[in-house]
């Protein structure tokens, strides 16, 4: 199928520049800055507080109580690994991966990079508070109460963190010219396919995924054989889960969108009256959706999402929108669009629908 329908030229969504910076500023703020001084402060009181700890002290509770222990040092280093480290990380990756598309996604990271600095925070300080000014850690007493503080502190900044970033909205993408717009009103069956993939990083990370999970494993069979059947349920599940998201064959044709994995499940099947609009975007995964798979996005929009970069973007009726991440969107939106204003002007096309053999096939 030759592309008569300058789709090379339209331009993708995109998100502003300065609401772009705005949104990476306040995300330096809440998953850096704002843990870089709690952390600070929890830091300080872990410090002055650690000669009134016994050694060793209590690391870690079971039902029956204290059932670990370890130097009073480790609270310090938890106070800047897990209330600094590991947000800043979160949120720096987040800024690096989402690049130039901000997203539902991106704002949640962020939000729980907060989070996570709260619940440190809390969990730190109650852990410590507790064994201060005893002789044996096996005296430190329930932490139940410590725990569900920290959860909640978690939940509420992950909240206040969404909620100071800004509601970034991508810019609309330009109206599409339709594909094969003339063949098509004259009756003949354009059909376009394409086939979308994960990425190649995506691809190896998972891959890698399953080997360490292979060894786990393979050494559990050697010495833990009446727990055996945890890894190999994981095992098959994220096998499972690999074979049925790593591809996805995209068809747009006479009878609407239609996106099957290629061994058969899941699918999707979007027919023409069922189609509001079309239209090609850029997508970002991380950034939209959190992640790469079958997904769904916090903006409303359900995605089938396996890399970086253009995508088909079909609104619904009475249903959430469907992004799918495919090479050449633009042209298999245009060819989208072609049937829908075919089927909105049926004084243009022959009684038949088509004649017959006359179908033409693009990938």
């Amino acid at each position: 199928m030759n592309d008569r329908s300058g789709a090379a030229a339209q331009d993708l969504t995109a998100i502003p520049a300065r609401d772009l910076r705005r949104a990476r500023l306040m995300a330096l703020i809440l998953g850096v800055v704002v843990p870089l001084v709690l952390s600070g402060v929890v830091l300080g009181l872990v410090l002055a507080w650690l000669p009134e700890l016994p050694a060793p002290a209590a690391t870690h509770w079971g039902p029956s109580g204290v059932d670990g222990f370890g130097p009073p040092v480790v609270f310090a280093w938890m106070s800047v690994l897990l209330g600094f480290v590991l947000p800043a990380v979160l949120t720096i990756t987040t800024i690096i991966g989402v690049r130039d598309h901000w997203g539902g996604g991106a704002r949640l990271l962020v939000g729980m990079a907060l989070g996570i600095s709260g619940l440190s925070a809390v969990l730190t300080l109650g852990v410590v508070a507790a064994q201060r000014g005893l002789a044996d850690a096996k005296q430190a007493g329930d932490t139940l109460g410590v725990m569900l503080l920290s959860f909640g502190a978690f939940v509420v900044l992950i909240g206040v963190g969404w909620l100071l970033q800004p509601h970034i909205r991508p810019a609309p993408a330009t109206p599409l010219r339709p594909a094969h717009v003339d063949s098509i009103a004259r009756g003949e069956r354009v059909v376009w396919l394409a086939t979308a993939t994960l990425s190649r990083p995506a691809v190896i990370l998972i891959s890698l995924l399953i080997v360490v999970v292979v060894g786990i494993t393979a050494f559990m069979a050697i010495r833990f054989t009446d727990r055996l059947w945890v890894p190999v349920l994981t095992l098959l599940l994220i096998g499972g889960a690999f074979a049925s998201s790593a591809s996805f064959r995209v068809r747009v044709g006479p009878d609407g969108l239609r996106i099957r994995s290629l061994v058969g499940f899941p699918r999707v099947h979007v027919p023409l009256d069922e189609i509001v609009s079309v239209r090609a975007v850029e997508c970002n995964p991380f950034g939209e959706f959190g992640g790469f798979g079958w997904r769904l996005g916090l903006d409303g929009r359900t995605g089938i999402v396996l890399r970086r970069g253009p995508a088909i973007e079909v609104e619904r009726r009475d249903k959430r929108p469907l992004v799918v991440t495919v090479d050449g969107a633009a042209v298999g939106a245009g060819v989208l669009q072609a049937y829908l204003e075919r089927d909105a002007s049926p004084r243009d096309v022959g009684q038949d629908g088509g004649a017959p053999g006359d179908e033409r096939t693009g990938r």
